[in-house]
C-alpha cells in the first residue's frame, strides 16, 4: 500500500479522464452527427478526444513521484498495463490489430524508463525549468523532423506486422508513441514535485495562458488561410495522429486548466470513485462497444437516438464505475495488480 494518504482532486480528474475517453470512443464507434443540435455533443468529443489521454498520462507522471519502484514493481506495473493493452486490442478487432501499442503500452514504457527520465526531476531544483527545456526539445523535434512521425493515417500506425515495426510505433510512429507523448508525463511530474499551491498555480497559469495564446494563433492562422483547424488524422493545423507541436501545446493547455480547476475546486469530486478504476473501466467499456458497434447501421436509429445512445453509454460506465469501487473493489484491475505485486 502506498504510504501517502490519496488526493480527491487526483482521483477526480483519473474519472474524467476515463469518462471522457469513453466518450470519445463511443461517438467513434456510433458516430452521431455532432452538429445542428448536437452541437454541444460534438463540442465534448472533440475537447474529449484532445484531453482524456494527455490528462491520463499526465497523472501517471504525478504517481511515479510520488512513490519510488523497486525493479521488480516497475516491470510487474509495466508488464500488466502491457497485457490489459492486448486484451483492449483483442476485444476491439474494428480499432485495432492485436499488437497494437496504444495508450497503455505507453504508460507501461514510461514506467519502466522512468529510472532514467524521472532523475530529471527528482534532482532538480527548478522542476518548472526542467519541463522546460524538456518540452521545447520535443516539440523541436517533432516539428523539425514530422515525416520521422509517420503518416497521419489510422490503419497505418495501428499496423504491426513485425517486432520492429512494433517497437518502432511504441517509440515514435505509432498511436501514442514515448515521443511525444512523454512530455505529458514531465508535466504530472512538474506538478508533483512542486511544493505549496502557490508554486504549482504559477505553473497552471504560464502554461495554460501561454497555450492559450499560442493556440489562438495557430486557429486565426487556418481561418485566414482556409485550413481545417483540427482533425485526428489528415490535413489540419492541429492533428491527433500524430500528435503535432499544435496539438501538443493546445492539449497542456487543457491539461493545465483542468488540473487547476480540479485543484481550486470540487467540480469533479463526484467522479472520484470512478477515478479509482480508471484501469478497470477504460479496458472493460470496449466489450460492449465491440459487440453493438453496427447496431446504429442495422436499425437505421436517428441522429437524435444515435446521440442518446452515445450519451447514455458514457454515463453508464460512470455509474458501473462507482458500483465496482463501493461494492467489488477487490475485483476490479487495479485490486488484482496491486494483490500480487511484488515487495
Amino acid at each position: 500500500m502506498d504510504s501517502k494518504p490519496r488526493s480527491i482532486h487526483i482521483d477526480a480528474l483519473r474519472g474524467l479522464a476515463v469518462l471522457l475517453m469513453v466518450l470519445v470512443h463511443a461517438a467513434a464507434t456510433w458516430e452521431p452527427p455532432l452538429s445542428g443540435e448536437t452541437l454541444v455533443l460534438g463540442i465534448l468529443v472533440s475537447a474529449g478526444g484532445g484531453l482524456a489521454a494527455p490528462l491520463f498520462v499526465a497523472l501517471l507522471g504525478w504517481g511515479l513521484l510520488q512513490r519510488q519502484l523497486s525493479g521488480k514493481q516497475r516491470i510487474w506495473r509495466a508488464g500488466w498495463l502491457f497485457a490489459c493493452q492486448l486484451v483492449v486490442n483483442l476485444s476491439a478487432p474494428h480499432l485495432f490489430e492485436p499488437w497494437t501499442p496504444g495508450v497503455l503500452s505507453l504508460m507501461g514504457l514510461l514506467i519502466l524508463t522512468e529510472t532514467w527520465w524521472g532523475q530529471w526531476w527528482r534532482q532538480s531544483s527548478t522542476p518548472q525549468r526542467t519541463l522546460g527545456a524538456v518540452a521545447v526539445l520535443v516539440l523541436l523535434f517533432i516539428t523539425l523532423f514530422e515525416t520521422w512521425q509517420g503518416p497521419s493515417n489510422w490503419e497505418a500506425r495501428v499496423a504491426s506486422a513485425s517486432a520492429v515495426e512494433w517497437f518502432g510505433h511504441l517509440v515514435l510512429t505509432g498511436l501514442y508513441p514515448f515521443i511525444p507523448w512523454a512530455v505529458f508525463a514531465a508535466f504530472g511530474m512538474t506538478i508533483a514535485s512542486l511544493q505549496g499551491e502557490d508554486h504549482r498555480t504559477v505553473l497552471y497559469r504560464r502554461v495554460s495562458g501561454g497555450g492559450f495564446l499560442v493556440s489562438l494563433v495557430v486557429l486565426v492562422d487556418a481561418l485566414r488561410h482556409q485550413k481545417t483547424w483540427a482533425l485526428p488524422t489528415g490535413d489540419a493545423s492541429l492533428t491527433f495522429f500524430p500528435a503535432n507541436t499544435p496539438f501538443i501545446i493546445a492539449a497542456l493547455t487543457g491539461a493545465a486548466l483542468l488540473w487547476w480547476i480540479a485543484e481550486r475546486t470540487e467540480a469533479f469530486t463526484f467522479l472520484s470513485d470512478l477515478g479509482r478504476v480508471s484501469l478497470t473501466v477504460y479496458v472493460l467499456h470496449f466489450f460492449p462497444m465491440t459487440l453493438f458497434h453496427s447496431v446504429d447501421e442495422v436499425y437505421s436509429l436517428s441522429s437524435t437516438l444515435t446521440s442518446l445512445l452515445v450519451v447514455g453509454y458514457t454515463l453508464g460506465w460512470m455509474v458501473l464505475g462507482t458500483w465496482l469501487h463501493r461494492r467489488v473493489p477487490h475485483l476490479t484491475l487495479e485490486a488484482l495488480m496491486k494483490r500480487r505485486e511484488p515487495s
